[in-house]
């Protein structure tokens, strides 16, 4: 915009801020400096056309058709879930299912809150996981769980939120992971195991072995996992000539350019799940690159 170049924004959610609005929790996150710069970015002259999701209302072929230049930046919205048994009873969420369901309630636009019981088990160890469970104890939870299947070393949680997280009431249950969602129709328990750490796997943290013969079961009725999330594309598969990686994320060059012409991505479409300065880098490098591709076409 500061630039002279007209921008829309198309957004499936009913209003700007993506993960910063709807997927972090407002005690980690305060928003009001977020919305500040949302209304600075209007008044500057961006168009925001919320409540549109790209690739179900709008075809992206007709985004592509319509402007001079794309950026795709429609981060990692796509909880992975374990393939264990039990995952689709009732009580159990993705942790940025939950998250988003339950900020969309609270700042009104849906009248169903998402429900938890009285015993939470989250299961993860990075940011994510510990701001599902921190939420879980502020919505009323009566006991909430944070379950790794690693040490405390390995943790990739910043550490001053899993105090904050102990201090609150969530007990951590380390080098454990489940096996089994237990229940009828809905949750009523979690059967675990116990790990050991072995040699180092690709991540460069020591890999967990369950060990056999400590099968166990913790009552609850409510689970959480955040055990990491997919790039969420604005098309299925490699349809409009848009290259994807083999971890599902949207291939760039060196100006954050796909393989389709005028069409560039950023944030964590691009990188996987990540962080908010990493998901800025890629955006600033990318809006670069349209405004080079833009000029040489005049």
């Amino acid at each position: 915009v500061c630039e002279g170049y007209q921008v829309h924004v198309y957004e499936k959610l009913p209003e700007p801020g993506g993960l910063l609005i709807f997927g972090i929790p407002d005690f980690r996150m305060p928003k009001d400096k977020i919305l500040e710069g949302i209304k600075e970015l209007k008044i500057l002259g961006v168009k925001f056309l919320c409540g549109i999701e790209v690739g179900r209302d709008i075809d992206f072929e007709d985004i592509i058709n319509k402007y001079d230049a794309v950026l795709i930046a429609t981060g990692a919205w796509i909880g992975k879930l374990p393939k264990i048994p039990g995952i689709n009873l009732k009580g159990v969420y993705t942790a940025i299912h939950y998250l988003t369901e339950l900020q969309l309630y609270k700042r009104g636009y849906t009248e169903k809150k998402p429900e938890i019981g009285k015993i939470v088990a989250v299961i993860g160890g990075g940011d994510t996981a510990v701001d599902a469970a921190r939420t879980c104890i502020r919505e009323g939870a009566e006991k909430v769980y944070l379950i790794y299947r690693r040490s405390i070393e390995e943790m990739p949680a910043k550490k001053i939120e899993v105090e904050n997280a102990v201090k609150e009431g969530v007990e951590i249950i380390w080098l454990t992971q489940p096996i089994k969602v237990v229940g009828y129709n809905r949750v009523e328990a979690l059967e675990l195991i116990k790990n050991k750490l072995g040699e180092p796997d690709s991540s460069g943290r020591r890999r967990p072995i369950p060990i056999p013969g400590t099968e166990h079961v913790l009552k609850c009725d409510t689970v959480i996992f955040a055990t990491g999330e997919k790039a969420s594309l604005p098309f299925s598969g490699q349809e409009h000539g848009i290259k994807l990686t083999e971890y599902g994320t949207i291939w760039v060059n060196k100006n954050g350019e796909t393989s389709r012409n005028g069409v560039f991505a950023a944030g964590d479409v691009v990188t996987g799940p990540s962080n908010i300065a990493s998901a800025i880098k890629t955006a600033k490098k990318a809006v670069e690159g349209m405004m080079k591709y833009i000029e040489n076409r005049l």
